[in-house]
């Protein structure tokens, strides 16, 4: 019967610090995650010959993300065109560094019942500036949510098992892969590492 996704936890982003080649740096978690969408658009051209398709031709797939959070500290505001004043002000730099962005979802198997989560990676990001929305209090009062959008880019150093450049992963944790999974909080998983024997 399948499985039944829900739930949004665990962001985090990680900086791509330059190098050859280049690595992540340490992750930093983002607490106030609300809501995630991966969009994913890719045209198709058809070619005609012999006045019928000859053949369809894919163009290249363009991955997007919109990420809605309660709030957003101020270590994450290089990354989305901020910088952070020494009174305390944040003002524009119009400048976005890429960075890889990472969060989790809870699964449960309709059938057995278990519970499990799935961990999302986009390894090369490029942030847009916060939209914000604020209203006024009224009888029951409503939280206001910041969305961030972000384009995805295939990375140039990270790839999977055939060595081809990645620009999404996910994994699901299972007993046989928990010992890696249970590190994403203080390095960033890659399609290649190893799972090591506990």
């Amino acid at each position: 019967m399948g499985k039944i996704i829900h739930g949004n936890k665990s962001f985090g982003f990680a900086p791509i610090v330059a190098g050859t080649p280049n690595t992540f740096g340490t992750p930093v978690m983002v607490p106030g995650l609300v809501e995630t969408t991966i969009e994913v658009e890719q045209s198709t051209n058809e070619i005609y010959a012999d006045d019928h398709v000859f053949c369809s031709v894919k163009g290249a797939k363009v991955r997007t993300a919109t990420v809605s959070f309660r709030n957003i500290p101020a270590a994450y505001a290089p990354y989305l065109g901020f910088k952070q004043n020494s009174n305390g002000s944040f003002t524009d730099t119009g400048s976005f560094a890429n960075h890889c962005i990472f969060f989790e979802t809870e699964e449960e198997d309709c059938e057995t019942g278990l519970s499990t989560t799935t961990l999302h990676y986009l390894y090369n990001v490029q942030a847009s500036e916060p939209t914000r929305e604020s209203q006024t209090d009224e009888e029951d009062i409503e939280a206001a949510s910041i969305e961030v959008s972000y384009t995805a880019n295939d990375s140039s150093f990270v790839v999977d098992d055939a060595g081809a450049y990645c620009q999404y992963m996910y994994i699901t944790r299972s007993s046989e892969n928990a010992s890696l999974y249970d590190t994403f909080n203080s390095a960033v998983i890659l399609p290649t590492d190893v799972i090591t024997s506990v």
